[in-house]
């Protein structure tokens, strides 16, 4: 397989060995992954393949049909004796038999029915270079975790919010791939060399400039800005007048809620924040284009995105069945949180058990760190929250389980899922004790 016309740089490009895998001197399933791989990067306009340099993480994770990957296909590649450079991490899978979701008899046969190949599929995932199962997250970069890359190393993700929160805090690199083209080029061992992998393809197209007079909620920020940029990069300025700089955990935080609705409400892979994130504190200004695009955001701006998104959250008509909080997992500080933040509402109410059932959900590694670290895990697991490490996405799609009413805070989870209101931390605080959603 050759591309039509002129010759391919990508093709040209090729060292011996990856020749010998495109040519099937290797076997046929190396042939058809490099090839994949040959076409992807032409695709990219790319000039050349380049090694994944660092650990991978898979967004396919779980075996629901049109979801992930076909078992078939991961078992070509387990027979052919394949196995990713660097061990793998993966992102959390649909409930299938959480005890968290106490589902009935009737859900419960539902989910035996629909991931009758789940097991088989873990095991697969597990011989193809999984690092460790039943630890999957989609905030792999977390010290209890343990797959952070380096600056500047090169790598091959594809789950939106991994992707921005590495390019743009940890300075790594890696395109926003689609789900499986990661896997191919971990397994491979090679990426395009093109777009955010690139100098050039890193500078940023926008200039963003904050003149708000506090420090805009992240995921109003995100929202606007996403729908502004699109997958463009935007430059922003005007945030380190409110945020202290990398690793203030508070600051870490901030920026992945921004990147993970900017994401979200656009296509954004990367951002940098001036004198914030590591190459807009290298580099500066000088990361934007010469023919960048302006926009000023102040507090009018951001209300009436607030006011858009938020804008059938406090109806009284809301009934929650359930809250539903951790799209993307959370951060140990932020357990921590939910704990003072309900434990303020449960005083100010006199309850002692939550009115809405509710489900905080993070990285195994994250809620065995909290399960330890004191008693804010037996005082929010007493008033009735559970804690699990199931995907919020895969429970609000799946019409045999999914809740019909949901109250979050994340706006991800919001943003792609019907019957899902979202709220502030401390007014869902609020909400989860009392029962009751509408205005104060």
């Amino acid at each position: 397989m050759h591309s039509q016309g002129p010759a391919s740089p990508v093709l040209e490009s090729l060292s011996r060995e990856e020749r010998r895998a495109f040519d099937g001197d290797l076997g046929e399933t190396q042939r058809k992954l490099m090839q994949t791989m040959v076409l992807y990067a032409e695709a990219l306009q790319a000039d050349r393949l380049v090694d994944v340099q660092g650990p991978g993480h898979l967004v396919i994770n779980d075996s629901r049909a049109g979801w992930g990957a076909r078992v078939e296909f991961l078992e070509e590649l387990a027979d052919a004796g394949l196995k990713a450079a660097f061990p793998f991490t993966i992102d959390p899978p649909a409930p299938y038999r959480d005890s968290a979701l106490q589902l009935d008899a009737v859900q419960t046969k539902a989910m035996d029915e629909r991931y009758v190949h789940e097991d088989r599929y873990q095991s697969l995932l597990f011989k193809l270079g999984l690092k460790k199962r039943h630890e999957a997250t989609c905030t792999p970069w977390f010290t209890q975790v343990g797959n952070k890359p380096g600056f500047g190393q090169i790598l091959a993700w594809a789950e939106s919010s991994a992707v921005v929160y590495v390019n743009s805090v940890l300075g790594a690199r890696t395109h926003r791939n689609a789900g499986v083209i990661e896997l191919i080029s971990n397994l491979v061992g090679k990426t395009p060399h093109a777009g955010l992998l690139t100098d050039e393809g890193r500078r940023a197209g926008h200039l963003i400039r904050i003149e708000t007079s506090q420090l805009p909620d992240p995921q109003v920020l995100g929202n606007l800005i996403g729908e502004a940029v699109w997958d463009g990069v935007p430059y922003v300025a005007g945030l380190d007048r409110h945020l202290k700089p990398i690793p203030n955990s508070a600051t870490l935080q901030f920026l992945h809620d921004l990147g993970t609705t900017c994401a979200v409400a656009g296509g954004v892979g990367l951002f940098h924040v001036e004198n914030i994130t590591p190459e807009a504190v290298q580099r500066g200004r000088a990361l934007l284009r010469r023919e960048a695009t302006e926009l000023i955001i102040d507090d009018r701006a951001c209300q009436a995105i607030r006011q858009r998104i938020h804008s059938n959250s406090s109806s009284e008509q809301i009934k929650p069945d359930m809250c539903l909080a951790g799209c993307p997992h959370l951060t140990l500080d932020q357990l921590h949180d939910w704990t003072r933040r309900i434990g303020e509402q449960m005083q100010r109410h006199g309850r002692t058990r939550l009115a809405v059932d509710t489900i905080l959900v993070a990285a195994p590694a994250v809620i065995k760190a909290f399960s330890h670290s004191g008693e804010d895990y037996q005082r929010l697991t007493g008033w009735g929250v559970r804690l699990s490490s199931f995907c919020l996405e895969g429970l609000m799609q799946d019409r045999a389980i999914a809740p019909a009413a949901v109250v979050t805070s994340s706006n991800k989870l919001r943003h792609y899922n019907t019957g899902v209101y979202l709220f502030d931390d401390e007014e869902l605080a609020r909400i989860v004790v009392t029962g009751s959603a509408s205005p104060r």
